[in-house]
């Protein structure tokens, strides 16, 4: 019987990318040296140095300040600019801003949520501990997550099995009777599965390939997942 249900954050109940892309597009007509290239392009080389320098953090090379700063000096020298690690933290403050200012939920979140109602509901997701949870107060949404567990505050990320482990030690729940749900298929779906959860990877742009390859079951809407756990249990 399944008595939990648990989310990934970004990309599956916060539109991370489209909150991302806002927020380089303003930067971009904010900053001087980002006008050498165009808007789309700086949203790309800022997300590669994003995803480089994410990367190392989680590798423990670097720590999570050092990361933003490294980021953004990056960034400045593909555009062929300096920026020393004070500009460099400024611009990413500036980013930030603009980054949390457009959080908002998928369409199918609230109402997936409150169909809900007779499982406990819970967040494991992967990046900083005050960023996420501010994600979650921001958008209204985490009075209806009896346990949140967040990378940040335990040093393990997904799809390592010891942050599903946390997550179902303060549910109370064995894994049998747990669902994970979210955007990745390695961090999210592969890894719950992996912890041992009934896992449902949310490929909300679709999958092209053969279902019969991922050993998961597959939605592109929370609008499916009542459906799927009806048929799990």
């Amino acid at each position: 019987m399944i008595k939990a249900i648990i989310f990934d954050v970004d990309g599956t109940m916060l539109d991370h990318a489209g909150a991302q892309r806002a927020g380089l597009v303003k930067l971009h007509g904010m900053l001087e040296e980002a006008q050498r290239v165009s808007a789309d392009e700086f949203v790309a080389i800022w997300q590669q140095e994003a995803d480089r320098h994410w990367e190392q953090y989680q590798a423990g090379k670097v720590t999570f300040v050092q990361q933003r700063i490294l980021r953004v000096k990056a960034v400045f020298e593909r555009l062929g600019a300096y920026a020393s690690g004070e500009v460099a933290m400024r611009v990413f403050w500036a980013y930030l801003a603009e980054y949390e200012g457009s959080w908002k939920l998928y369409d199918d979140v609230l109402p997936c949520l409150e169909s809900l109602g007779e499982y406990t509901l819970a967040v494991i997701s992967n990046g900083d501990s005050g960023q996420q949870r501010r994600k979650l107060e921001k958008t209204g949404i985490a009075p209806y997550f009896s346990s949140v567990v967040i990378s940040g505050d335990l040093g393990v990320y997904k799809p390592d099995p010891g942050i599903f482990e946390r997550s179902l030690q303060e549910l109370g729940v064995p894994a049998g009777e747990a669902v994970y749900i979210g955007d990745h298929l390695e961090a999210d779906a592969l890894g719950a599965r992996e912890a041992g959860l009934w896992a449902i990877w949310l490929a909300r742009e679709g999958y092209e390939g053969d279902p019969a390859d991922i050993p998961v079951p597959i939605v592109n809407s929370l609008s499916q997942l009542v459906g799927i756990v009806a048929e799990l249990e």
